[in-house]
């Protein structure tokens, strides 16, 4: 039988929809659902775990109303379940009988996990395991490259073991941030996933991304390993023993692969889990 994964991140359009359904609209109004779309990700009370809007995962009224709702339409309550049920037709149309599985990826907001958690458990109820894995939100561009560690670390890191396992591995990279789920889907072709699906604005349904067969240029896997040895190099190393030439090292900065720190040459954070995940 063949194996499928679909993985997915999680953004906020379940609640966008839910909040315009007549048909829940006293639901919606009763704990403010409309507004949590809007809510920004570094606001106190939509911080996992601890944030206020967290404390809504004991209201099962309301989780209640959301699974109903997602159970009504699955294909337009979210984007989440729209991609992931499309993957999920495409493969058994193809396979015939398939082993389906699903891996959400919330970022850490209470938003985000609700909305995981109501998708998991729709999907399950339709005998598809689900399993919510939480990665860090990108607050701020601060934040970005711990952000995109823990993007690899979690959801890059299992596109490459579930390919190695012989699941056919697919993206659904129409929810969460732009940012996060471009890189997504460039890090997982590259980790093994077979396709990507999104949702454009005017198709109003899925369509499939080719994944095209992409590497890493063996010249610049060779640069980044040698500089993510031991953390960084010093300059006058990089220049010397590694043989880098100034062009060189403005080039890994320009490709956001690595950075100038004082005088020591260091590899992206995000760059050394990949290196890691891809072994």
């Amino acid at each position: 039988m063949v194996r499928v994964l679909v993985a997915s991140l999680v953004g906020t359009s379940l609640f966008r929809n839910f909040s315009r359904s007549s048909r829940f609209s006293e639901v919606s109004a009763r704990y403010g659902t409309g507004s949590w779309v809007e809510l920004p990700i570094d606001d106190p009370r939509n911080i996992y775990p601890s944030g206020e809007v967290c404390s809504y995962l004991r209201e099962e009224p309301l989780l209640e109303a959301l699974l109903e709702f997602a159970g009504s339409d699955p294909r337009t309550s979210c984007a989440e379940l729209a991609g992931t049920l499309t993957a999920l037709d495409e493969a058994r149309s193809r396979y015939g009988r398939v082993e389906a599985e699903a891996l959400l990826y919330p970022t850490a907001t209470c938003t985000s996990y609700i909305a995981s958690e109501v998708v998991a458990r729709y999907l399950r109820s339709v005998g598809v395991p689900a399993e919510v894995r939480v990665v860090e939100a990108i607050r701020s561009a601060e934040d970005f490259d711990e952000g995109l560690a823990s993007l690899v670390d979690i959801a890059v890191g299992d596109v490459v073991e579930y390919s190695r396992r012989g699941y056919k591995v697919y993206v659904n990279a129409t929810p969460g941030f732009k940012a996060e789920a471009s890189f997504l889907v460039l890090a997982s072709i590259l980790a093994g996933a077979r396709a990507v699906y999104y949702i454009h604005e005017t198709f109003r349904k899925p369509v499939k991304l080719p994944a095209l067969p992409i590497s890493v240029d063996s010249r610049y896997l060779e640069l980044v390993r040698r500089v993510a040895e031991g953390g960084g190099v010093e300059l006058a190393q990089a220049y010397g023993l590694l043989g880098l030439t100034e062009a060189d090292v403005k080039d890994l900065e320009d490709r956001y692969l690595a950075y100038v720190d004082g005088t020591v040459l260091r590899p992206r954070k995000w760059v050394v889990k990949l290196l890691e995940k891809l072994k």
